[in-house]
């Protein structure tokens, strides 16, 4: 017995943005992602890498790098995580007096780390104290923003209906922010959380 209707068509499927080439393709697409990537791995784990940031636990960001890289769920959005990710640190290259930044960095060049997007977008948040929550709803529009507009590119899909279902989704992003937040306290909690 399957939850939602969208489950149906989504389980034999690859798990890939490039298989999209319709409107309701990518809304399958979208559905699994929010419910399969978005929501249980990476929110959580941009909250724990804020959290091991702000607290000087660069141990811990390692450990969550390696518990990321270990997690099958992310293996079809790998390249194109840590391509951002690597992406992201190159630019905070510049900032030499954030200890923690260069670490992680070093470690990365070194392949001690692999540098996925949502550790070092909790790092950024942490380093620029932006507010945690205000921090994930820019994390999860420039999730939702690329995945939409690449999809509506690559297949020709319409411009109107492609802002209507990416507006659907980025109203239903603070509910999940929320759920993740509170769910994560503490450590532990943020911990558990990202690697669920």
């Amino acid at each position: 017995m399957r939850d939602t209707p969208s489950s149906d068509n989504t389980g034999s499927q690859p798990f890939d943005i490039e298989a999209v080439s319709d409107l309701r393709g990518l809304r399958l697409f979208l559905d699994r992602y929010e419910r399969e990537i978005l929501r249980p791995i990476e929110l959580p784990a941009v909250l724990a890498a804020y959290w091991f940031a702000n607290r000087g636990q660069f141990r811990e960001l390692l450990e969550l790098d390696a518990e990321l890289s270990a997690n099958v769920s992310l293996m079809p959005f790998a390249q194109a995580s840590l391509s951002v990710g690597r992406e992201h640190l190159r630019l905070l290259k510049p900032m030499y007096d954030q200890r923690m930044v260069q670490r992680f960095r070093k470690c990365v060049v070194a392949g001690e780390a692999r540098g996925w997007n949502p550790i070092v977008f909790g790092m950024f948040l942490s380093i620029h104290s932006v507010p945690v929550r205000e921090g994930l709803v820019q994390f999860g529009t420039k999730l939702w923003s690329g995945l939409v507009n690449g999809a509506r590119e690559n297949c020709h899909l319409r411009e109107g209906e492609c802002t209507e279902l990416l507006g659907e989704y980025l109203d239903r992003l603070p509910g999940w922010i929320e759920e993740v937040v509170t769910r994560s306290t503490g450590e532990a909690g943020a911990r558990l959380v990202a690697v669920s």
